[in-house]
């Protein structure tokens, strides 16, 4: 015999059924003696069906032959209601043919025992059955824990993102039209975007992505937007910027981690954009001056893999009509069912499309468009966060 001496299963609810009261007697005997308090018993089918409904039991010995409702039929009706999926039912019976352990079985029994019963078998058993069911319990419970601090740390990225109120207030002071698109994977991802005045004239703007998923990937993310708004003031130009978020953000990372990131300034009043790149997908700007788009390099080591690496700043008009474009790895790594990627001539194909029809607000639609082209690439959930950004100068 099991001695019991976890609490939990010296309170475990067990619903013993039988139509002959000596074997609920012997039952309940054999377990008492072995540490189980919490022990209810029913005469048939029918009463054990109620109880299993008011009691809600964690494990049920059921007998197979019995008047009113026989084992068969309790099973199948218990069976029938979800909630009862990870009850388990120990038959214990005399019946011994091979039909009938299989019926049992196909109606929902978790054991089979036969008669005569030895209460070391029954009680190793119970203890077998209900140990299992507390840790599928306990599995339950950590997953629904962990889903739920999930949901909370995406939240938190979330806030670090512009609000509407904040986009609507750079739109009117720097005379532009802004939009996004943000979707988060089913894991907890490393990417984030935001946008910050520098001054009147001046707007800083940016999108990285940090290597992996999970807690330690939005953890680097909180990590690097602190960094950020303690030197957004300081760093300069982005190529200074970039070098020094990476100088501080080096020691901080495990060395398997890194991120990726474009920093740009808007400039209106020299109408220009300023940029620095770490290995980030290569942002395209269509200029109503110049006939094909233009593909802003993305080269750059990623931020965290080298501690003494340094960014360029690198110029390029941003004029009234222009449109800049940037987006996460997620739109063009991705692979269809044919395993292939969305290029960077597809997408400029598609936005170049877009812009002849000279829609009223390039920046929404171009995010439209290019998620129908990743909808019409891809219909299979995203395994990577996705971010894509637009900025057209009115």
């Amino acid at each position: 015999m099991i001695p019991v001496t976890d609490e939990r299963l010296i309170n475990a609810k067990i619903l013993v059924v039988d139509d002959i009261e000596l074997n609920r007697k012997m039952l309940t005997h054999s377990l008492n003696a072995n540490g189980y308090r919490n022990i209810t018993v029913a005469h048939d089918g029918s009463q054990a069906l109620t109880l299993t409904r008011e009691l809600r039991p964690d494990l049920v010995i059921l007998d197979l032959m019995m008047p009113t409702m026989d084992g068969f039929a309790y099973c199948q009706a218990v069976r029938q209601d979800p909630s009862f999926d990870n009850m388990p039912i120990i038959v214990q019976t005399v019946l011994e043919q091979i039909n009938d352990k299989m019926k049992a079985f196909e109606l929902g029994a978790s054991d089979y025992i036969c008669k005569p019963i030895d209460p070391g078998e029954i009680s190793a058993r119970t203890y077998v059955h209900l140990s299992r069911k507390l840790l599928m319990q306990d599995l339950s419970d950590y997953k629904a824990r962990i889903t739920l601090e999930l949901e909370a740390a995406k939240k938190m990225q979330c806030r670090l993102m512009p609000t509407t109120q904040q986009i609507q207030m750079c739109e009117r002071v720097f005379n532009m039209k802004i939009a996004n698109y943000f979707e988060t994977s089913s894991h907890l991802g490393g990417d984030s975007w935001g946008m910050r005045p520098l001054s009147d004239n001046r707007l800083a703007i940016w999108m990285f992505d940090f290597s992996g998923h999970g807690i330690a990937a939005a953890m680097n993310v909180f990590r690097l937007h602190t960094i950020m708004q303690e030197f957004i003031h300081t760093g300069g130009e982005p190529g200074n910027y970039l070098s020094t978020l990476n100088r501080h953000l080096y020691p901080l990372l495990e060395r398997n981690e890194f991120c990726t990131m474009f920093y740009g300034i808007i400039d209106t009043d020299a109408n220009c954009l300023l940029y620095a790149s770490a290995a980030i997908p290569s942002p395209i700007l269509f200029s109503k001056t110049e006939p094909k788009p233009i593909m802003l390099t993305g080269r750059g080591f990623p931020l965290g893999i080298i501690p003494s690496a340094t960014y360029d700043t690198k110029y390029v008009p941003f004029v009234s009509g222009d449109l800049l474009l940037y987006f996460s790895d997620c739109l063009v790594e991705t692979r269809n069912i044919s395993g292939q990627f969305i290029g960077d001539e597809q997408i400029a194909a598609a936005i170049m499309e877009l812009l002849e029809k000279s829609p009223q607000n390039p920046a929404i639609q171009a995010i439209e468009k290019l998620r129908d082209l990743f909808s019409s690439h891809n219909s299979d959930p995203i395994n990577d966060d996705m971010t894509i950004n637009a900025y057209w100068r009115c």
